[in-house]
């Protein structure tokens, strides 16, 4: 079980001032974007979840007090336990704290985007290392089953490493696309072979093929973009926009169906 990281009052000062300008430059940011902003998660309460039950970790079998206490021992991102359904670098670090946190309407869609501040403790030598990625979230209403997108470059697919360690990939397997451009751009995995070739139709491929560069895995309730590093302002531009533009990417006949379904 790990245990909080154990932290001197000379890291306390140092970390204080490392992410001081950092949640100034975010806050305002939010402000340009319409969003609320809040520094931490003790003011932010995460968005419904309607699909908490499709747990890329098998974590949501176990009851609501026994996640929140789970949740807490095992020090995991408060966002990204509240959607379990997203494997996006969930497990990395021994202990996840949110910070910088963002959210709102933007594109029409709800987004979430925050700052993972991680730690990795050396209990034995009361030690700790400490890191920092942001993540999005844009959600949506259109069925989807898992999928995981990834540019096919060596460099690329290592921010794909988190999802696919071991984290809601062995249910899914790679789709090979027609055009081989397109495969040797992107490696596609998912878990429903027929709806993967549904979404990536030739308008799809060609916009992906306009837009490359990106990391994007998909589950029931929405997207999301979780990378290994810090992004600046104009970073969470361009992810967000892709995030939120590849939704509306998706054939309009499987997102009339879904407003159908709704109806």
């Amino acid at each position: 079980m790990a245990n909080p990281p154990i932290i001197g009052p000379l890291q306390l000062i140092y970390f204080w001032f490392k992410n001081r300008s950092r949640r100034k430059m975010i806050g305002n940011w939010a402000t340009s974007k319409g969003l609320q902003f809040a520094p931490d998660a003790k003011t932010f309460s995460p968005p419904e979840n309607r699909h908490a039950n499709e747990d890329a970790s098998h974590f949501a079998k176990h009851s609501d007090r026994a996640q929140r206490i789970f949740s807490r021992m095992l020090g995991l991102s408060k966002i990204q336990a509240s959607f379990p359904q997203f494997a996006a670098n969930r497990f990395r670090g021994d202990w996840q704290v949110d910070k910088n946190i963002c959210w709102g309407e933007f594109g029409g869609k709800t987004v979430v985007v925050w700052d993972t501040v991680l730690y990795d403790l050396d209990l034995q030598n009361d030690d700790w290392t400490e890191g920092m990625y942001t993540s999005i979230l844009v959600l949506t209403d259109i069925p989807i089953h898992r999928t995981l997108i990834a540019p096919n470059k060596l460099f690329k697919r290592l921010s794909s490493f988190g999802i696919e360690e071991g984290r809601g990939t062995f249910s899914m397997s790679t789709v090979k696309f027609e055009l081989e451009a397109f495969n040797k751009a992107y490696r596609v995995r998912g878990r429903d072979r027929k709806w993967t070739f549904d979404i990536i139709d030739q308008e799809m491929i060609d916009w992906l093929m306009k837009n490359q560069g990106h990391t994007i895995e998909l589950a029931a309730g929405g997207s999301m973009i979780s990378t290994w590093l810090t992004l600046t302002p104009d970073q969470i531009d361009q992810q967000l926009e892709f995030a939120t533009k590849f939704l509306d990417h998706i054939p309009e006949d499987l997102q009339h169906a879904s407003q159908e379904k709704n109806s």
